[in-house]
């Protein structure tokens, strides 16, 4: 079940001004917003520019996107996926998050010797 969050993520979070690393594959939620982006650095107020650009797109519109598989794969994932990623930076406070490719969340972890 769900719960508060774990005390370390916590003190992390009250830092204000924290960057979050998230790590993916080619159809994660940060692939996503970096391929609709621009950039693998993202902030809010990116992610929410991506979201008001897709609104309003049919399937159609995001499976002929050029050069967002993400989209063109799974577009009815668009939208939410966004959403959520917007909503996740907005609630804590994060200043960013800087997606890492990965294909498994254990490799993952080696990509940033941030997380070690």
């Amino acid at each position: 079940g769900s719960g508060p969050p774990p005390q370390w993520l916590t003190t992390k979070l009250a830092i204000r001004h924290v960057k979050l690393v998230g790590i993916g594959g080619d159809m994660s939620i940060f692939r996503l917003a970096e391929e609709l982006c621009g950039k693998a650095v993202l902030t809010a107020p990116d992610v929410l520019l991506a979201v008001e650009n897709m609104c309003g797109k049919t399937d159609r519109d995001l499976r002929t996107l050029e050069g967002v598989p993400a989209a063109q794969k799974m577009p009815h994932n668009v939208i939410p996926k966004l959403v959520l990623l917007y909503v996740v930076l907005d609630l804590t406070g994060a200043e960013a998050v800087d997606f890492r490719q990965c294909n498994g969340n254990l490799p993952g972890v080696f990509v940033s010797e941030d997380l070690w």
